[in-house]
């Protein structure tokens, strides 16, 4: 099984393009070196192929990433299932998990930018009250705290003082960001998603 994540930049004709699509094309770059795996097209919309495990932590990323600025969001959907074709592009490529995440992508709305579908009921009615929950979250991040979270996301084996350093930030800047972005929880949160996607889909 793989996760496919299908999204798109709220508000991207406020803001310069060359302010965020350089940074999240280096993300794609660093999270899968297959460029067949990812794409942005139509200006600001884009499609990703991941393993299962790392869907949540990489939507999440993204969000972060994106959120830098002020002026943006991001919709982003996780579809979870096969693929059955590989085109030569991500977005010619065609499977469960690819109509999984369209159709997660269209249940998107304003006050909800977190959603999946799998081919499991219980997981996508356990997990997207939790989304639409990490979402109000997300949602309300300022840039200081989403660069500070895609930073220790980025990082998770760095403690906050190493990532204090990285961010060229005091250490107590660093975990008040952390603490008002729930930084903890969130972590928990992607924990508890991997470990009950892969028991899933290692038991069926």
């Amino acid at each position: 099984m793989i996760a496919v994540l299908t999204g798109d930049i709220i508000n991207s004709r406020q803001v310069n393009s060359d302010e965020w699509l350089p940074k999240l094309k280096d993300y794609f770059k660093e999270v899968s070196s297959n460029v067949q795996k990812w794409e942005i097209y139509r200006g600001d919309s884009f499609q990703i192929q991941l393993k299962i495990e790392e869907a949540l932590l990489s939507a999440i990323c993204i969000k972060a990433l994106i959120k830098t600025n002020s002026k943006l969001d991001v919709r982003i959907s996780i579809g979870i299932g096969d693929v059955s074709f590989e085109g030569k592009k991500v977005i010619e490529s065609y499977g469960t998990a690819f109509i999984n995440s369209g159709e997660a992508f269209e249940k998107l709305k304003n006050n909800n930018t977190l959603n999946i579908k799998t081919p499991f009921y219980n997981i996508d009615e356990y997990f997207n009250p939790i989304f639409k929950l990490l979402s109000f979250i997300i949602d309300n991040w300022k840039p200081v705290t989403s660069e500070t979270i895609f930073c220790a996301l980025m990082n998770r084996n760095l403690l906050q003082k190493e990532i204090a350093e990285l961010l060229q930030k005091d250490k107590t800047t660093v975990s008040r960001a952390l603490k008002r972005g729930a930084y903890e929880e969130i972590i928990d949160i992607i924990d508890l998603f991997n470990k009950k996607i892969l028991d899933v889909s290692t038991n069926n």
